[in-house]
């Protein structure tokens, strides 16, 4: 089977390990990376010789049709992350032939975002839920092409039952809905060494790259940095680090750099040197860590699972962006505890504790709530290849 990645807004190294790319090749699946990345004014990353050797370039509409033209005979399959499905539905349209399927998947989320809160969004999406179950509601999938001209996957790959939205039982079929676990447990399944040594008192900083996020997010609504933001970010970050090293009695602490830190590696090479740092290894240094500092970070669902600290790294300019939506969230729902930058030395300092409670619901409804011991792609490109030779 040939499997296809579609990438319009990122492609990235990190793709070769969370989608088993070594295991695929193996097991003589062929794929494809479709970098079309440049129609949508993106840039990609990636320069691993197994994905670039395996990546076809598309920046415009003339290239999708070549492309298309160019297929195997036999139906592929095209891998697309969710919500890119309304946005590239014309592209979409082009590329995909009636006898090809589509997986969307939506496996890595801030839960604050993507569960209803509105008291009628909520009796709704319970009410849908119950008919589901009694009811091929996935008929009305054209009328949701229609009404929100988004592209109709044929699978839809999730992390738990709680998380499928609203629209897939709308649009697929029951059993085409694969559920596995997220992004973060994937990872728990490859039990690397780990990166530093454990009987040492250990914390970690998830950098988000905060003063350089109007650059990485232009298309986001975003207010303006102010004058100077850069340095007063880091000489208040680094200060509140020292800090709470001190105040914690930890050995060390240790930044887990953004993906996107490549992007701007001298500068932020000089904004932590006085600190080892780390790209592309996240999980294993939260696993092994005594607490986790952060702002906020999909990469905190492996902070819950494995039962870590959380301290939120409080500012005002951050408070007041998308990013401060989620830091409530955590608060209030995950019981994290939080530092103001801002702070004097006479602020509280946390404590290397959590909410067991509040973090084992946590994990049922939006990390894992299932038994399967398996790469959640690696599992759905198999159940699709099983389904579709019947």
């Amino acid at each position: 089977m040939t499997v296809i990645f579609f990438c319009p807004n990122i492609l990235r190294n990190a793709h070769r390990r969370i989608f088993q790319l070594d295991r695929l090749k193996e097991e003589a699946y062929d794929f494809i990376f479709l970098d079309a990345t440049a129609h949508y004014n993106n840039k990609p990353t990636a320069t691993d010789k197994l994905i670039l050797e395996n990546t076809k370039k598309c920046n415009s509409l003339e290239d999708f049709k070549a492309f298309r033209e160019r297929l195997p005979a036999a139906p592929v399959l095209y891998v697309s992350f969710d919500q890119y499905l309304q946005f590239a539905a014309p592209v979409l349209n082009i590329l995909v032939r009636k006898k090809d399927k589509v997986l969307s998947y939506h496996t890595k989320r801030f839960s604050s975002v993507h569960i209803p809160s509105n008291p009628v969004r909520k009796f709704t999406d319970k009410i849908v839920r119950k008919a589901d179950k009694i009811l091929p509601l996935h008929l009305f999938k054209q009328y949701y092409r229609r009404r929100y001209g988004f592209f109709i996957p044929d699978y839809f790959l999730c992390s738990t039952s709680n998380l499928i939205p609203s629209k897939i039982f709308f649009s697929v079929k029951r059993k085409n809905r694969i559920v596995v676990h997220s992004d973060d447990i994937n990872h728990t399944l490859e039990n690397k060494p780990s990166l530093f040594d454990t009987n040492k008192r250990v914390g970690v900083f998830l950098d988000q790259m905060m003063p350089y996020q109007t650059i990485l997010h232009s298309g986001i609504k975003q207010e303006t940095p102010p004058e100077g933001y850069k340095d007063y970010y880091y000489e208040r970050l680094i200060a509140t680090l020292q800090h709470l090293q001190e105040k914690l009695e930890l050995d060390e602490i240790i930044i887990a750099l953004h993906p996107d830190a490549v992007k701007f590696k001298d500068e932020i090479d000089q904004s932590f040197k006085n600190y080892r740092t780390f790209i592309g290894v996240t999980h294993e240094l939260i696993r092994d860590s005594k607490i986790v500092f952060a702002h906020s970070s999909t990469a905190l669902g492996w902070a819950i699972y494995y039962k870590k600290p959380v301290v939120l790294m409080k500012e005002n300019y951050i408070m007041r962006q998308l990013m401060g939506k989620y830091m409530h969230f955590f608060e209030e729902k995950l019981g994290f505890q939080s530092y103001p930058m801002e702070a004097k030395k006479s602020a509280p300092i946390p404590v290397l504790s959590f909410d067991h409670q509040k973090y084992n619901d946590y994990t049922t409804k939006f990390l894992k709530d299932n038994h399967i011991k398996e790469n959640s792609y690696y599992y759905a490109f198999n159940y699709i290849k099983s389904d579709i030779s019947g």
